[in-house]
């Protein structure tokens, strides 16, 4: 009997540390066993500024998933937020025969992954690796060399790499975790959370709106082709609400989680009175939902305007898209997502069509008793991370049924050959 396996999966951001535990049984059925969220403390702008902080939240973390999963006997993904992102494009060839032709194999293949990742470990670390085409004999292109015969192969890969640092929260996490522990970029994993095989490969921006940062990142024939990061995030928006309301940054921040909206103007909303308290933590204050709406929705839509710039320089290379935009439209990610009626103003920027995106409308495989991470932006990376270990093993969960239909029509056909 197939033993059943768990699945750890961390996403460390400046602001929180999301943790997931999946179970897989032996049907190949997942459920969710446990989910965990700690207020990241000792990061600061991506980096380890306070390294005793940081580990007691680690440690925090471990022992959640420890009432349930051993870390030496999972499978862990962490990925992260923290740090500097970058995506590269890179060209490689190796020549297989100058005579002959010989078949490509998967070393082959693997050597040239190989090649172009030595070249970025002084100063750079690649986390993602995408092979946007195969060129056979420098004139044929292919998506898969593998079994066909050449005397040279050439790639073409996108690489998203982080810059290493003193302060690399990378290097601190490989530290905590065990040797065989899997890292990743929070956006790109997102992006594997909740974007479809069809929306990758024909054109999608994702706009994951984070504490600290927001990050433009760009689908195209199934790759990430363009990856940005605009340093204003809802971290900002708490902070224009605290400076503004003349308050604290904690009671900034549970204002606009109790009574934020992206949108002002609505006549409920000049009337709403709202109290908070002052800088002090004791004098008691007073404002409107529409004051309050105002100071959210001028910030939100900066930023949203500068994603724009970044999506259209992009798009402006397609000359078949024109002011349609990409034919999957723009996604919006992260926590940031969860400010009501910010589709509202995403819709009234980009004039193209915008949704909120989420594990739950991807097409990813379903997970039992997660109704409360899968509807929720903040989990997108993590799931994301989930999302890659089930790429990784090539698990489909439909082959079963597949295989039983087959079964049926192949014992029917053999009972008609009988008859006759």
């Amino acid at each position: 009997m197939r033993k059943s396996k768990k699945y750890v999966l961390i996403d460390v951001g400046n602001h929180y540390v999301k943790c997931l535990v999946i179970g897989e049984t032996s049907q190949r059925e997942y459920e969710l066993l446990k989910n965990f969220t700690a207020r990241t403390r000792g990061i600061e702008n991506g980096e380890t500024k306070d390294v005793v902080s940081f580990r007691e939240v680690l440690e925090k973390v471990i022992s959640e998933v420890e009432e349930v999963a051993k870390l030496e006997t999972s499978e862990i993904v962490v990925s992260t937020s923290c740090g500097k992102f970058n995506l590269r494009s890179v060209e490689k060839e190796v020549v297989l025969s100058e005579n002959e032709k010989k078949p490509i194999d998967e070393t082959t293949v693997e050597q040239l992954r190989e090649a172009i990742l030595d070249e970025f470990q002084t100063t750079e670390r690649p986390l993602h690796i995408f092979a946007k085409r195969y060129i056979i004999d420098k004139s044929k292109v292919v998506f898969n060399p593998q079994d066909m015969l050449a005397n040279s192969l050439a790639a073409e890969f996108n690489l998203v790499t982080v810059e290493r640092s003193s302060g690399s929260v990378l290097d601190f996490l490989e530290e905590t975790f065990p040797p065989e522990t899997d890292f990743a970029v929070s956006v790109i994993s997102a992006c594997e959370g909740i974007l479809t095989d069809i929306e990758k490969e024909t054109g999608t921006c994702v706009i994951d709106l984070g504490y600290s940062s927001t990050s433009v990142t760009i689908y195209s024939h199934g790759v990430p082709i363009r990856l940005e990061f605009i340093p204003l995030g809802i971290k900002h928006v708490i902070k224009d609400i605290s400076f503004v309301l003349n308050t604290s940054l904690d009671e900034a921040e549970r204002l606009l989680k109790t009574h934020g909206c992206a949108v002002f103007g609505e006549t409920s909303f000049v009337q709403q009175t709202i109290e908070y308290k002052g800088l002090d933590g004791m004098t008691a204050k007073t404002t409107t939902k529409d004051f309050l709406s105002r100071i959210i929705h001028a910030r939100l839509r900066e930023i949203l305007t500068k994603a724009r710039r970044i999506y259209r320089e992009e798009t402006s290379k397609f000359s078949e898209i024109g002011l349609k935009g990409l034919p999957g439209g723009i996604i919006l990610s992260g926590g940031g997502a969860k400010v009501p009626r910010l589709l509202d103003v995403a819709i009234d920027v980009f004039k193209n069509p915008v949704r909120i995106g989420t594990y739950n409308t991807s097409s990813n495989v379903q997970i039992k008793n997660a109704d409360e991470v899968i509807d929720e932006p903040l989990y997108n990376a993590a799931l994301g991370n989930f999302v890659s270990i089930i790429s990784r093993h090539q698990i489909k969960p439909q082959a079963k049924k597949k295989v039983a239909s087959e079964s049926f029509f192949k014992k029917l056909s053999d009972i008609l050959k009988n008859l006759w």
